[in-house]
């Protein structure tokens, strides 16, 4: 089987990696912070980040985090020959299963689960993906802690230690937002990242300044994560190789942080429930680097990979899918409107 590409993609421009870093550090900064980060004109940043989102090169990924009592589950599937992408292109379409992706060893779909409780994760689980007559097996970890994920990559296009454009503190103390709060200005922000503060104030039911400060309370306690994301179809990171590890409990946490400290460290997580106690998701240049990737890794820890595949295909990531040209065509929102309106009601 050859994996490599037949013809590489277009590369993302010097400008658009340092436009790409400067949001990723605060995806609702004001143009102007971003121009001054890039050495634009605000008008000027923002007609370049226009021009990639109509694109589709790059765009902004909204997602609940894990600090709200959200259950995270990866999940191994393996299907019935030849049915693999007719169950992906079935439960892509369920709005908790936010991840899908074709993927070499002993399984044929890797998804990743956002669940409100164990009991919704047991239902999808057990009933939307065991009862599929072409599934043949399920084999599911639980996400316990993430060290570090795509909001905490960088291009590597800006200097590092220049942290404007940042993320804007608040002071003084406030009440937590709601569930429904959440809600809203999450189902808000997954349609449109960058949603004026009158489509927040609208979602809620409130002034401008007071969901101003609900959103940023969310942004700042991750309850709500923001993240840029890039086209599959590019050359700069165009495959990513997952491992599954087992390292000492006492050391896990300290491996964890070195190991999310890597430049090509995409996710790097904290496993309950399974063989394995540490899952990491590697990006690479080449295929040809997977060996050196993974000794990077694993180099002077207490770390064993017991497991390991390469990503052949992702037919969705965080709720966007994806066609087999690897194209952005779609997205099933997490939070449906059926959930902000019976949060609301409460």
């Amino acid at each position: 089987m050859d994996l490599t590409r037949e013809q590489p993609a277009a590369a993302l421009s010097d400008s658009d990696l340092a436009l790409i870093d400067a949001l990723q550090r605060d995806p609702r900064a004001p143009w102007a912070e971003v121009g001054r980060a890039i050495g634009v004109s605000a008008p000027t940043a923002r007609r370049r980040w226009e021009h990639l989102e109509s694109e589709g090169t790059a765009w902004i990924t909204t997602y609940a985090g894990m600090t709200d009592g959200l259950v995270a589950a990866l999940v191994q599937v393996r299907c019935r020959p030849g049915t693999s992408d007719a169950v992906a292109a079935v439960v892509q379409r369920h709005p908790r299963i936010v991840t899908v992706s074709a993927q070499t060893g002993e399984r044929d779909l890797g998804l990743i689960v956002f669940a409100s409780d164990l009991p919704g994760l047991r239902c999808i689980l057990q009933r939307d993906l065991g009862g599929n007559e072409d599934v043949l097996g399920v084999r599911s970890s639980i996400m316990t802690r993430v060290f570090r994920d795509g909001s905490h990559w960088r291009a590597g296009a800006l200097d590092p230690t220049d942290r404007s454009p940042a993320t804007r503190g608040l002071t003084g103390a406030a009440p937590r937002p709601t569930e429904a709060a959440m809600l809203a200005i999450l189902g808000a922000l997954e349609r449109d990242g960058r949603a004026p503060t009158a489509t927040i104030a609208s979602a809620l039911g409130t002034g401008d300044a007071h969901a101003r400060r609900t959103l940023q309370r969310l942004l700042e306690s991750r309850r709500i994560v923001q993240r840029i994301d890039v086209t599959l179809d590019q050359p700069h990171w165009p495959h990513s190789l997952a491992l599954w590890m087992v390292v000492p409990a006492s050391q896990l946490e300290d491996a964890a942080r070195r190991i999310g400290e890597l430049p090509e460290t995409r996710l790097c997580a904290a496993l309950a429930g399974g063989s394995s106690n540490l899952y990491v998701i590697a990006w690479l240049r080449d295929l040809q680097d997977a060996a050196d990737v993974e000794a990077a890794i694993v180099r002077d820890l207490p770390a064993r990979v017991i497991d390991r595949s390469l990503v052949l295909h992702y037919y969705k990531r965080l709720g966007h899918v994806f066609d087999d040209a690897r194209r952005r065509v779609g997205q099933v929102p997490w939070v449906a409107a059926d959930d902000r309106d019976a949060a609301l009601e409460r």
